[in-house]
C-alpha cells in the first residue's frame, strides 16, 4: 500500500543527505514562482518532466506541453488516467489532417496588445536575422499593432494590409492608439517599394509553408486558450523539429507560446483568488522562447499560470534571455552539466555551497540533482538530491 501524500505538494525527488530517503517535492503556492531545469542530454530531465506532468493530470491540474520531440507526449499519453482522457486536446502540428487552427492576432486585450506585437516581432527577427533590420522591424510593428485593433484579422493580413489600399483605409478606422494612426497616416507614404518588399517577400514566403497555412489561416479558430486554462484542460503541443523542420517549429512553437501568453493576460477579468492555476512546461525552451517572453515572467505568476523551463546548455540562451530567466525564477534543478555552465551555476546560484567544486556537477550521476527549491515563497539553501522515477510516485 502506498503511503498517503499531500496533493497540495508536487513530489519529484528524495533526499540523499547522511543517507536519509525523504521523499520531497514542491508546494503548489510555490510553484508560481517558476522552475528552472539544466541538464545534458540523458541525465533525467524527461523523467523529471514526466513525474511532473502527471502528477498535474492526476490531481486535476491544467497543463500544457511543448515537445520539440515527441517522446516526452507519447510517455505521458500513455499514462493518462481514464477519467481525464476527455480533459487531453493533442495539437499535433505535423499531422497533415490537423483540423485545429489558431490565429495569434485574435482575442488579445488593448493593454497588452504591444507586448504580443513585440513578442511576434522576436520570432520574425529569430527567423529571419539575416534579413532583419530596423527599418523592416519598424514597419511590421506597426502593421502588427494596426492589425491587433481589428474585429477579424489573421497572419495573411500583413500582406494584404500592404497590397489593398481599401483595406489598409478600412484598418486605419478601426485603430485604437493615436501613434498607430500616425503611422499610416503621415509616415507609411515616405516608404518605398524597396522598404515593403522585402516584408512581402519573407511573411510570403513564411506563410506559404503548407504546416503555417493549415494552422494559422486555413483550419479554423477552433482553440481558445483562456478557455483551456480555465476548464483545466491537458494541452499536448507536438511540434516536432524532426518533422517540420527546425525553423517552422521554432516560429510555431514561438507565436503558440505568446498566443498562450495572450489569453494568461485576458485573466484580468476575473478576480485573482478566482483564477485557476495553469501549468505551463516548456523543453527545450530555447527554441521558442525570447526576450519579451521572459519579461512577461513575473507578470504570469498575478494570472496564475507557472512555467516549468527545461534544456540542455545555457549557451543555448543569449545573454539577456538568461539573465530573465535566471532573474525571475524561484526554483532551480540542476542535473549533470559540463565545465562551462558548472562554473556560471557554481557562482552564480550556488555561492553558498563553495564546498563544491566544478566536477561535483560535471560528474554527477544520472538522476542526481543540486536544488535550490522556493518554500514558502522564498529559495532554500541549495541541497543535493536524487529525483525519483515517475512510476513510483503514481
Amino acid at each position: 500500500m502506498k503511503p498517503k501524500r499531500n496533493p497540495n505538494i508536487t513530489y519529484f525527488a528524495v533526499t540523499n543527505w547522511r543517507e536519509r530517503k525523504d521523499l520531497f517535492g514542491i508546494k503548489q503556492e510555490d510553484r508560481a514562482f517558476h522552475t528552472y531545469i539544466l541538464g545534458k542530454t540523458g541525465a533525467g530531465k524527461s523523467n523529471l518532466l514526466i513525474t511532473k506532468i502527471l502528477q498535474d493530470i492526476k490531481h486535476k491540474r491544467g497543463a500544457c506541453v511543448f515537445d520539440v520531440h515527441g517522446d516526452l507526449i507519447n510517455t505521458i499519453s500513455l499514462n493518462i488516467p481514464h477519467y481525464r482522457k476527455d480533459d487531453v486536446i493533442y495539437l499535433n502540428i505535423p499531422d497533415g489532417n490537423l483540423t485545429f487552427g489558431y490565429n495569434p492576432l485574435k482575442r488579445v486585450s488593448y493593454e497588452k496588445r504591444s507586448l504580443v506585437a513585440s513578442a511576434i516581432l522576436d520570432s520574425f527577427q529569430k527567423l529571419w536575422s539575416g534579413a532583419w533590420g530596423i527599418k523592416m522591424e519598424h514597419i511590421l510593428r506597426y502593421i502588427l499593432l494596426t492589425l491587433l485593433d481589428q474585429p477579424k484579422a489573421n497572419m495573411r493580413d500583413i500582406i494584404r494590409i500592404l497590397q489593398d489600399e481599401e483595406y489598409r483605409k478600412k484598418c486605419i478606422n478601426n485603430v485604437v492608439n493615436p501613434d498607430v494612426k500616425n503611422f499610416w497616416l503621415k509616415e507609411y507614404d515616405k516608404y518605398g517599394k524597396n522598404d515593403v518588399t522585402p516584408i512581402l517577400n519573407k511573411v510570403g514566403a513564411f506563410l506559404v509553408h503548407p504546416t503555417i497555412k493549415r494552422l494559422l489561416i486555413d483550419n479554423a479558430d477552433s482553440l481558445s486558450f483562456r478557455k483551456i486554462m480555465d476548464e483545466k484542460k491537458i494541452l499536448l503541443v507536438n511540434i516536432s523539429k524532426g518533422s517540420l523542420g527546425v525553423d517552422v517549429a521554432n516560429i510555431l512553437g514561438s507565436l503558440l507560446l505568446s498566443t498562450i501568453t495572450s489569453a494568461s493576460f485576458n485573466r484580468i477579468d476575473t478576480e485573482e483568488h478566482l483564477r485557476v492555476p495553469f501549468h505551463l512546461y516548456l523543453d527545450e525552451f530555447q527554441n521558442y522562447t525570447n526576450k519579451t517572453l521572459t519579461e512577461m515572467l513575473s507578470e504570469l505568476r498575478k494570472f496564475k499560470v507557472t512555467l516549468t523551463l527545461a534544456h540542455q546548455y545555457l549557451h543555448q540562451l543569449s545573454d539577456d534571455i538568461r539573465y530573465g530567466v535566471l532573474g525571475n525564477v524561484g526554483t532551480v534543478i540542476c542535473f549533470r552539466i559540463g565545465a562551462v555552465d558548472a562554473e556560471y551555476m557554481l557562482m552564480e546560484h550556488y555561492i553558498e555551497f563553495l564546498p563544491l567544486t566544478l566536477g561535483d556537477y560535471v560528474n554527477m550521476e544520472n538522476y542526481h540533482v543540486y536544488v535550490k527549491l522556493m518554500i514558502d515563497g522564498k529559495p532554500s539553501k541549495p541541497f543535493s538530491a536524487i529525483t525519483v522515477y515517475y512510476k513510483t510516485i503514481l
